[in-house]
This record gives structure tokens, sequence and C-alpha cells, in this order.
């Protein structure tokens, strides 16, 4: 496991906890069919790297028929349709 990874996972879990959001759950290591079903009924896939070079995601997302809301930058910008297969926004936290 990357530790980079796991530390990321506890400051998600800590914002979950610290917000008081209910109903999150976190799948670290879960099988192609779980996340194929994931995609299908999600109602978004929300992609938020920015610079990324391609990025598999949003391409999963978009196959399973979800939009994908990703920031405009790198590889979105590539496959994303804005307005028709998902939304690109700008990288601006705000």
């Amino acid at each position: 496991r990357n530790i980079e990874n796991i530390e990321y996972l506890q400051e998600l879990k800590d914002l979950v906890s610290k917000l008081s959001i209910k109903d999150v759950q976190f799948q670290r290591s879960i099988s192609d069919e779980m996340r194929s079903r994931l995609m299908r009924n999600a109602l978004c896939v929300v992609y938020t790297p920015h610079l990324e070079h391609f990025g598999i995601v949003p391409i999963e997302a978009m196959y399973a028929g979800t939009p994908v809301i990703a920031v405009n930058s790198g590889g979105p910008k590539e496959t994303v349709l804005d307005q028709q297969t998902g939304f690109l926004c700008d990288g601006n936290p705000e």
C-alpha cells in the first residue's frame, strides 16, 4: 500500500467525521463488477485531479453512462464533452 494513499484516506475519514456527514462508505479495494455497478448507479462521478495526463476514471464513468464533473485541465479536457457527457469546471476551489 502507498503511504500517501493511506494518509489521504485518513484525511477524508477525518473530514467526514468533522462535517458530520452520514452514510459515507470508503471502499479501498473493489472488484471490477462492483466498480461497474457503482459507476452505473451513480448520479455523477466527481474527478478532481489537476493536470492529470489521462485519467481512466472519467472514461469508465462515461462508458457506464454516468456524467462526469471534472477539472478543466489535463485528460478530461480531451475526453469529457462539456455539457454533453459531463461538466468541466475551473480548478478554483471557490
